[in-house]
């Protein structure tokens, strides 16, 4: 995802990484950084890009990651905390389909964070 140059100092890794290290496990791959680069894993498996443009997005609110949690249980305490915890970011209640749960946060990086439980 694209974000505005400037955007990636030190001060905002270490945001970045400290709010989703906490809440999500996600840590910066250090061996990909580079000064306009930000290269986030998001998983096993996964990597977020942060990078810097000229050209920037503009992202309207459906734009987001999707991640999953193995329960129910996890992701009601991952909402609450939230919720408690952390006022400055923008948190949607928990909705529910079937049985899938959902809700998103938004904090720090452009895309929404979508939380999923699928039952």
């Amino acid at each position: 995802m694209s974000v505005p140059p400037g955007t990636l100092t030190d001060d905002f890794r270490d945001a970045v990484i400290g709010f989703y290290g906490e809440i999500l496990g996600w840590r910066e791959i250090e061996q990909l950084r580079l000064p306009d680069r930000m290269t986030i894993a998001v998983g096993k498996d996964c990597y977020v890009n942060l990078r810097e443009r000229d050209d920037a997005a503009t992202y309207r609110g459906y734009d987001h990651v999707g991640v999953l949690v193995r329960s129910e249980d996890d992701l009601r305490r991952l909402w609450n905390d939230l919720d408690q915890h952390h006022p400055e970011v923008t948190l949607r209640p928990i909705s529910q389909t079937g049985g899938t749960l959902t809700f998103r946060l938004q904090h720090l990086i452009p895309l929404a964070v979508e939380v999923q439980f699928f039952g």
